[in-house]
């Protein structure tokens, strides 16, 4: 039996009926439900942990995930939260939700969520704490007004690191609210060793402040059946084999480099295609045009933004998965590829590194050659490709959410002792 935290009493809270009745809720107080107080459990403890999802916005990222991903985690450890979240987005919830109170916020436009996130919240549980004892923010960004002691979930350093990768609003809003949100936090979660230095060197934390909680895969990444992975593939106008990349478009991914390999290949491989999947970023859209130009050599199709449910038979069916991206905080595909029995090959990256170890092929520079060597070795050797899928699925078998939820609490725990 998992222990339950010092935090909140043993008994489980779950999402109460009568949310349902609090539907329609107004932007005053920050849009939070006018009747937070009549829905509340009547066995919520006092002293609880309140997780904050307003970020959420649909469709899903890898963010959203996470954070959902880590709500099923700390059911597992045997905690109960209060989770809030946009209203719009409860129906995809899903399990996750369960043995959890939802405190559900009217959505509201972009240009508001700054004063949502930074005035309103902090005003309706900060300067009145309603019994809260830790807020746990995953996006990076905490109110800075809050009274609530803080755990800060940090995804990446990307608006320092690589800052012309971001629009401008973004690298104001990041380069000015995640700093301070650092220096705010007790306890600082990252996903990897390599970001927790950064952290630690970047902004002169406290090492013993920020902890690495490794990320998991969702469970319906697991290698897909033959017949289903041809469904996906005769839906897709795919054939038999392919190079699979799903990454957002944009500069950081290092895309071009992929297709630049891919053109390289020798013409006994040109029946295999490159598949590229995911949304395009704004600012992009003529390297999203470059990266499916017509090639000569072989066959590109770029699928845009793919259903969650059509990625397990996409990972599965491919010949090789490649990550090519300059700057990852974890690198969520390359853990769901080889959580699917893909063969993968990543930058050298320092997460990326971490995450795959010896389970893949890790490049050592971001030479166009090396990377067209590692796809025609794993194309042309049928046996190299079945151990790397094998070491790929043992590798990830180590990343589990009850892994990430125990950690989350420990965590949590620190942060009240603090």
């Amino acid at each position: 039996m998992p222990r339950s935290p010092p935090w909140h009493r043993p008994q489980s809270r779950s999402v109460v009926p009568g949310w349902r009745a609090c539907h329609r809720l107004p932007r005053s107080s920050g849009g939070v439900d006018p009747d937070y107080n009549r829905c509340r459990p009547m066995n919520r403890a006092p002293d609880g942990v309140a997780v904050d999802l307003l970020f959420a916005a649909r469709p899903f990222t890898g963010l959203e995930h996470h954070a959902l991903h880590t709500l099923r985690g700390l059911r597992i450890a045997g905690a109960s939260v209060d989770v809030w979240t946009p209203q719009n987005i409860l129906a995809d919830m899903g399990d996750a939700a369960q043995g959890h109170r939802l405190v559900p916020f009217s959505p509201v436009p972009r240009p508001l969520r700054l004063g949502r996130e930074q005035w309103a919240v902090p005003w309706r549980f900060g300067v009145h704490p309603r019994g809260y004892r830790l807020m746990h923010c995953i996006s990076g960004v905490a109110p800075l007004l809050t009274r609530i002691p803080l755990v800060l979930s940090v995804p990446d350093l990307t608006f320092r690191v690589f800052p012309r990768d971001l629009h401008p609003k973004a690298r104001l809003y990041f380069g000015f609210l995640v700093p301070r949100s650092i220096r705010l936090a007790r306890r600082i979660i990252v996903s990897s060793e390599a970001i927790r230095r950064q952290v630690i060197d970047l902004y002169h934390i406290a090492p013993e402040r920020v902890h690495r909680v490794p990320l998991c895969a969702d469970a319906i990444f697991t290698p897909r059946p033959g017949p289903e992975v041809l469904a996906v593939r005769k839906q897709y106008g795919l054939p038999e084999r392919y190079i699979l990349c799903v990454a957002t478009v944009d500069v950081r991914k290092d895309l071009g480099r992929l297709r630049a390999a891919y053109d390289l290949l020798p013409a006994d491989m040109r029946d295999t295609a490159l598949v590229v999947a995911g949304r395009t970023n704004p600012g992009s859209e003529r390297l999203a045009r470059e990266l499916t130009r017509p090639s000569r050599r072989g066959h590109v199709i770029g699928l845009g933004y793919v259903p969650r449910d059509a990625l397990p038979d996409l990972y599965s069916g491919a010949s090789a998965f490649v990550y090519p991206s300059r700057y990852e905080g974890f690198g969520l595909p390359v853990l769901e590829a080889m959580s699917c029995g893909s063969p993968v090959i990543v930058s050298a990256s320092a997460a990326l590194a971490e995450l795959v170890g010896e389970a893949g092929v890790v490049l050592r520079t971001e030479s166009v050659e090396e990377l067209t060597r590692a796809l025609e070795r794993l194309l042309r050797f049928e046996d190299e490709r079945r151990r790397q899928a094998q070491l790929a699925l043992e590798r990830a078998a180590e990343f589990s959410v009850g892994r990430l939820g125990a950690e989350t609490v420990d965590v949590y725990e620190q942060a009240l002792q603090a």
